[in-house]
């Protein structure tokens, strides 16, 4: 699998629409994992608390899939069944990942143990086609 560049956010999804079509004008894809408590809808939800290995709901232009879970939440595992394909995935609700903040002008980048640096789309599109864009 090839490495998956992690952001944690706080901002709603549209806030980076910029930099969602910029990384996709280069054809890579971009996921948004919500850890923050996601909500099934009530008929996919029910189904998956009878014990299906998974629940999907498919309606005009989106589908919804549920999958029941014990235990913690294992990133690696969410990265290799959800986001393969993608080279960028924004986590809400996530901590000690470099830190992706949306500026007036352009992004505010946080990354544990480093000073925060302004960045504008094409500077962080750029940092992002690294192996390790953001340290060691």
């Amino acid at each position: 699998m090839k490495r998956i560049h992690l952001l944690s956010v706080e901002a709603r999804a549209d806030a980076f629409l910029e930099l969602i079509e910029a990384l996709g004008a280069e054809g890579r894809r971009v996921g948004w994992l919500d850890l923050g408590g996601a909500q099934a809808p009530a008929t996919l939800a029910a189904a998956s608390g009878a014990g299906v290995l998974r629940a999907v709901g498919v309606d005009d232009g989106v589908t919804v899939a549920v999958k029941p879970r014990k235990g913690a939440v294992v990133m690696k595992d969410l990265l290799r069944e959800y986001f393969v394909g993608c080279s960028v995935v924004l986590v809400r609700g996530a901590e000690g990942l470099p830190r992706l903040l949306v500026a007036e002008v352009g992004w505010l980048l946080e990354v544990p143990g480093a000073t925060a640096r302004a960045l504008d789309t094409a500077s962080l599109v750029a940092a992002l086609r690294k192996p390790r864009p953001f340290g060691p």
